[in-house]
C-alpha cells in the first residue's frame, strides 16, 4: 500500500514537471512567433519566389513582364556559359578571401585581444574608432573613402607624395584592392565584438591555474584561449563570409563593378542583369547560385562544428 502511494506521488510530481516544461516550451514558441513570421515574410517567401522566377523568362518591362513562361534550366545553362558570370564569381571569392578571412577576421581577432589585455585608455581609443566605422551609414562611408582615395586631392595620395612617392589611381588601377580595404575598415568591428564577448566569458581561474603550473603566455593562449574560442571563431567565419559575399552597396557606389568588370562582385552582376538589362528571370537564377554558394560555405563550417562536438562526446 505504501509503495503504491509513493508511486502515485512520483507520477504526480513527474506530471507537474512535464506540464511546466511543456508550458515553458509553448511560451518560448509564442515569443518566437513574431520573429518567425517576419523571417517567413521577408526571407523565406522571397527566396522561394526567386527560385520559381529563375525557371522563367520574366523581364522587368516588355511582353515577358506579365506574360512570362516556364523555360526550365535555360537561365542556368546560360549562366554557366557566361564569362562575365564566372568573372564575377572569381572577383567575389577574391573579395571574400581578402576582406573576410585575411582582413576582418585577423584584424578583428587581434583588436579583440588588445581590448582584453590593454588599459582603459587604449581600449577606449581602439574600440571607439573601430565601432565608429561600423555604425556610420554605408553611403557616408562611401563618400569618406571616395574623398580619401581621390586622385587629385585625396589624403591617401597626399601621404604618398609626402614620402616622395607617385600618386595612385586607386579606383581605376587597383579597384578590388581599394574595395577590400574599405570593407575591412567597415566590417572589422563585428568580429572584434564577437571575439571580445567570447574572451570575457573565459574564467580567469583557468589562467590563474595555468600560471601556477608555470605556463607561458603563449601556452595559455594556445591551450586555453584558442580551444574555448573555436565555436565563436567558426561562427564568426560563417557570418562574415555570408555578409561579405553579399556586399553590394559599397561596391556599386564606389566603382559600379568597373572598370571593365575588375571589381564586379556577384551582387553587382545580379543587379546589372535584373534591373539594368531587365532580365528578372536571369538575375534570379544568378541569385539562386549565390544562395547555394552561401549555404554550401555555411554547411562546411557547421560540419567542422559537428566534428568538434562528436570528438568531445
Amino acid at each position: 500500500m505504501f509503495s503504491l502511494q509513493v508511486d502515485a506521488k512520483s507520477v504526480t510530481i513527474f506530471n507537474r514537471k512535464f506540464s511546466r516544461r511543456r508550458l515553458s516550451e509553448y511560451s518560448l514558441l509564442l515569443f518566437m512567433l513574431p520573429a518567425l513570421a517576419l523571417m517567413i515574410l521577408f526571407v523565406i517567401i522571397p527566396a522561394l519566389w526567386a527560385i520559381i522566377i529563375s525557371f522563367t523568362n520574366q523581364a522587368l518591362i516588355g511582353p515577358n513582364a506579365k506574360n512570362y513562361s516556364f523555360i526550365g534550366f535555360e537561365n542556368y545553362m546560360q549562366l554557366l556559359s557566361d564569362g562575365e558570370f564566372w568573372n564575377s564569381l572569381q572577383i567575389s571569392f577574391i573579395f571574400v578571401f581578402g576582406s573576410a578571412f585575411v582582413g576582418q577576421f585577423l584584424i578583428g581577432f587581434t583588436l579583440a585581444l588588445l581590448l582584453k589585455y590593454s588599459g582603459f585608455i587604449n581600449k577606449s581609443i581602439v574600440g571607439g574608432s573601430v565601432l565608429l566605422a561600423w555604425v556610420i551609414p554605408e553611403i557616408v562611408a562611401v563618400y569618406i573613402w571616395a574623398s580619401v582615395l581621390n586622385f587629385q586631392s585625396g589624403s591617401a595620395n597626399q601621404i604618398l607624395t609626402a614620402f616622395g612617392l607617385e600618386k595612385q589611381r586607386w579606383l581605376i588601377d587597383t579597384p578590388l584592392l581599394a574595395l577590400i580595404i574599405v570593407n575591412i575598415w567597415r566590417g572589422t568591428a563585428f568580429t572584434m565584438l564577437l571575439i571580445s564577448s567570447a574572451l570575457e566569458a573565459i574564467p580567469e581561474a583557468l589562467y590563474d591555474a595555468a600560471a601556477v603550473d608555470g605556463a607561458s603566455t603563449w601556452r595559455k593562449f594556445r591551450y586555453i584561449t584558442l580551444p574555448l574560442l573555436r565555436y565563436t571563431i567558426l561562427m564568426s567565419f560563417i557570418l562574415i563570409t555570408m555578409g561579405t559575399f553579399s556586399v553590394f552597396g559599397i561596391v556599386f557606389a564606389m566603382t559600379g563593378g568597373g572598370p571593365l568588370g575588375r571589381s564586379e562582385v556577384i551582387g553587382v552582376y545580379i543587379y546589372r542583369n535584373a534591373f539594368e538589362y531587365r532580365e528578372i528571370g536571369y538575375g534570379s537564377a544568378a541569385s539562386v547560385i549565390m544562395l547555394l554558394i552561401n549555404l554550401a560555405l555555411a554547411l562546411v563550417y557547421l560540419r567542422f562544428i559537428r566534428i568538434d562536438w562528436s570528438e568531445e562526446a
